[in-house]
């Protein structure tokens, strides 16, 4: 029994013992270990001879050398058991709406597929200057290591950035071979108790947008080229699911946002004045609606360029956010035209601190290319519901009170009042 692989050699007794107990020839697969360490698969096939008690008294029979069949029976099966990946991860990113635990579960299925012990998917941000580690699947008994690879400078691990850039697979069977050009990497790596590891480039239309890392914790280990082309397709699936994903998004985006300021558009400030309204109803609060409107910009327009006007437009768009709380809303209806919905205030008052803070942050000089000038705005502003009990009434007091401050020499804000004559 010296010679049977330890792991199989209780496999090899039992077989045995039963062949003798029930008196029947044995026949057994299992692995040898030779003189020089290297492993075989045999097929042993033997029977028992008894004598005239019942008693065996020896064993004959023959040991042949399986290895090249196992071999084309483990890659058949591994090829299956791919094609059943590929068809699931396919699958399931065209049925599930929920697209983060669509990728979770692909990469448990690639994980699993070639036996890894963490699997991370990697994006990167800001044109390549941030890495996030966006989602990752771990097999039982393997620490979490996600919430401490968010924002990393890709600068950290120079080596591994440059590497990338060829677009070919990193395979690292021994991390603690790794030379001192990637002194970082090994440093992080060995942090996770990663023993070797295998890192696919994420690809969109041959764009680097991140990588996969398939980590083995508990032993160092190598994948075969076989084992690499099949994990490649399925980065490559991921990746599609990805674009698909960013252009939805994008789409989205400009179905509910102005392209030139990114701002919410008119379509999105009804839906937010809607929750907000709605909001009002159950709290008993007050919602104020803004108008402003960028006094003679006609006239900017008009001498320095369309350029230089839509320039002001995004500045403008930038400084209103500033002067706003995170969940308040500044939408651009168009041309120069901007609407803000301030809901869950107190009182009316509230929402004229905000315009006050608006004006003198507008007053201040604008620096668009080569030309420094001021502007000013109007502001109207309704209120729900002591105004009005619908959208379309605020919009509409909102614009009369905007023109009353236009009226009014510019750069002033207004409440809407039924007072006001509107002509």
């Amino acid at each position: 029994m010296n010679f049977v692989h330890p792991d199989d050699r209780e496999f090899v007794k039992k077989s045995v013992l039963d062949a003798l107990s029930r008196k029947k020839p044995y026949s057994s697969d299992y692995r040898i270990v030779l003189r020089d360490g290297s492993q075989r698969f045999v097929h042993s096939e033997a029977e028992v001879v008894f004598d005239h008690a019942g008693n065996p008294i020896k064993m004959h029979g023959t040991i042949q050398d399986i290895t090249e069949r196992k071999q084309i029976e483990e890659i058949l099966r591994r090829r299956t058991d791919f094609e059943k990946t590929v068809a699931a991860i396919s699958k399931r990113f065209v049925t599930l709406s929920d697209f983060d635990t669509a990728v979770s579960a692909s990469l448990a299925d690639a994980g699993r597929l070639c036996k890894a012990g963490r699997v991370c998917l990697f994006q990167f941000r800001d044109n390549d200057k941030i890495t996030v580690n966006t989602h990752e699947w771990c097999d039982m008994g393997v620490t979490a290591e996600i919430q401490h690879l968010q924002n990393i400078p890709s600068t950290a691990f120079p080596w591994l950035m440059a590497n990338l850039k060829t677009r070919d697979v990193i395979h690292i069977d021994d991390v603690s071979q790794m030379t001192s050009e990637a002194s970082s990497e090994k440093a992080e790596l060995e942090r996770k108790s990663v023993k070797s590891t295998l890192i696919i480039p994420l690809l969109i239309k041959k764009i680097l947008v991140g990588f996969i890392g398939f980590s083995n914790i508990k032993t160092t280990s190598q994948w075969s080229g076989e084992d690499i082309a099949m994990l490649q397709i399925v980065a490559e699936i991921i990746g599609n699911a990805i674009e698909r994903k960013q252009s939805e998004e994008l789409i989205k985006n400009m179905a509910y946002h102005d392209s030139l300021t990114q701002l919410p558009n008119r379509n999105l400030f009804q839906t937010h004045l809607q929750m907000a309204m709605a909001h009002t109803r159950r709290n008993k609060t007050v919602v104020a609606v803004m108008l402003l409107d960028i006094d003679d910009f006609k006239t900017i327009n008009d001498s320095l360029g369309h350029q230089t006007g839509d320039l002001l437009l995004k500045v403008v768009a930038g400084r209103l956010i500033k002067c706003v709380r995170e969940g308040d809303t500044v939408a651009r209806m168009g041309g120069d035209e901007f609407m803000i919905i301030l809901p869950d205030l107190v009182q009316p008052q509230d929402a004229a601190l905000v315009a006050q803070k608006i004006l003198a942050i507008l007053d201040q000089p604008f620096q668009i290319e080569k030309y420094e000038f001021h502007t000013t705005v109007s502001i109207g502003i309704s209120l729900f519901p002591l105004n009005a009990n619908d959208q379309e009434s605020l919009i509409k007091q909102a614009d009369i009170a905007m023109y009353l401050s236009k009226k009014k020499g510019k750069n002033t804000y207004h409440f809407y009042s039924p007072d006001i004559v509107y002509t």
